[in-house]
């Protein structure tokens, strides 16, 4: 199956994931539990990666040089919260209408309809945005 998220009103283009182990029937409900499960797992990722030490290059210190800054500051992201929590926010997410559900181009309205997932099937995650002004 493949991933899609894009954001509402944006021209940038979203991420795209190919997930092979997700075929088969079930809900929206348990389709997310294990897109959920890879963002957390990609968020731990990406906080490991930005407590490590930085290595300076030569065009680093040149820049340092003209702005009086070298690197960047490590700064401290919070946890990612469990796997449950993190769920049931995107199960509220959905319930809320922040974002909507595709699948093949079928709009999933509700969370525990069952939807069958070809391997080619095709998941697109649309996230609104409000608008101000």
């Amino acid at each position: 199956m493949i991933v899609e998220t894009a954001t509402l009103g944006s021209r940038a283009v979203g991420e795209t994931l190919t997930i092979h182990e997700l075929d088969g029937r079930r809900s929206l409900r348990a389709l997310l539990r294990p897109l959920v499960a890879q963002g957390l797992a990609a968020y731990d990722a990406h906080r490991s990666r930005s407590a490590l030490l930085q290595i300076l290059t030569p065009v680093d210190l040149i820049e340092g040089a003209e702005t009086g800054r070298y690197g960047r500051e490590p700064r401290a992201l919070p946890a990612a919260p469990t796997l449950d929590a993190a769920h049931a926010r995107a199960v509220e997410a959905f319930a809320d209408e922040l974002f909507l559900a595709f699948l093949d181009d079928l709009r999933i309205t509700d969370l525990d309809d069952i939807v069958t997932i070809e391997p080619h099937s095709r998941l697109r995650l649309v996230r609104l945005v409000a608008l101000t002004g």
